[in-house]
């Protein structure tokens, strides 16, 4: 509704207010069921994915970077929590059992650190790394080297 001289009233300035409020409120939730239609199709993409087969070479490359930084830990893959099947709660409870609950690409991953990087000396750290508003945000895997004297 527009204020024009013909309708200008007190009804009409609050038709009007009331009309702005509900376009809003309208574009908010279509732009927040756009961001849930996105998200949900960016889980399924990671869901699906499989371990690249040059995944080593591109750890390898991460972990260098990081050593030349006088790193001790190189973070390897980030996502949001809530994509894990107990949304990062086994994580978080720090459930000796937790990689048991992975499911889709977070179980091939780790399957992948199980057979090709802790056989050569890497640890894997999960953990939850921010807590937007006090929740569990996203979950960081890092793998981590010890040198044989700090063991």
């Amino acid at each position: 509704m527009t204020l024009t001289p013909q309708n200008f009233s007190a009804q009409a300035i609050w038709d009007y207010v009331n009309g702005k409020k509900r376009a809003e409120e309208a574009a908010e939730q279509a732009e927040a069921a756009a961001k849930r239609a996105e998200q949900a199709k960016l889980r399924e993409a990671f869901e699906g994915r499989e371990v690249a087969p040059d995944a080593l070479e591109r750890i390898a490359t991460l972990v260098r970077r990081a050593v030349d930084a006088g790193e001790k830990e190189a973070l390897v893959m980030r996502f949001p929590s809530e994509w894990l099947p107990d949304q990062g709660r086994s994580i978080t409870s720090h459930d000796p059992a937790w990689r048991e609950r992975l499911s889709g690409f977070p179980k091939r991953a780790y399957e992948f650190y199980e057979r090709e990087l802790a056989p050569r000396g890497f640890q894997l750290k999960v953990q939850i790394i921010d807590w937007p508003g006090g929740m569990p945000g996203d979950v960081g895997w890092s793998l981590s080297w010890k040198h044989p004297e700090e063991e």
